[in-house]
């Protein structure tokens, strides 16, 4: 799968170069006996609408239908209010926000945190959990995504 997810990259990086828009993130799955690609994008200055991610689907589709031998399911949408964290510049760009994270192994006897993003450098995310600074290598970051407080509402 990683290897058609490369091929699928390639057709999806020249379309949303041509746009707005920021790949968030890029699935290759399968999930209850069907395949899915899910491609998740966000603007530099806006919400992601409904006509974006579907002229982003119309341009790609058939490019990559002709990579998939298999039936699936194509979708394009935003990443969310609580939006996943994959690269370094998504966690300087987010500095300040709550988020929550997953560690490939344990550090300080935990492998999931939430606290505040207090900075990011040198490979390093520095997040603050009341008060205390973690420090945490980008390397060993499993999974992370903004945490929404739905309380603000």
């Amino acid at each position: 799968m990683e290897e058609t997810l490369l091929k699928i990259e390639k057709v999806v990086i020249p379309a949303i170069e041509k746009r707005e828009v920021d790949l968030v993130d890029l699935e290759y799955l399968q999930e209850g006996g069907y395949l899915y690609v899910r491609i998740f994008i966000e603007k530099h200055e806006g919400d992601i609408t409904l006509e974006d991610c579907g002229s982003l689907s119309n341009e790609i589709d058939e490019a990559i239908d002709a990579l998939i031998p298999h039936k699936f399911f194509l979708e394009v949408s935003s990443p969310g209010v609580e939006r996943p964290l994959k690269k370094e510049t998504d966690f300087v760009r987010f500095n300040g926000e709550k988020i929550k994270v997953s560690l490939k192994h344990k550090l300080n006897d935990n492998k999931n945190f939430e606290g505040i993003i207090e900075d990011f450098k040198d490979e390093t995310l520095f997040l603050n959990i009341k008060g205390e600074i973690l420090e945490i290598p980008f390397k060993e970051i499993k999974k992370a995504n903004i945490v929404f407080d739905f309380s603000d509402i």
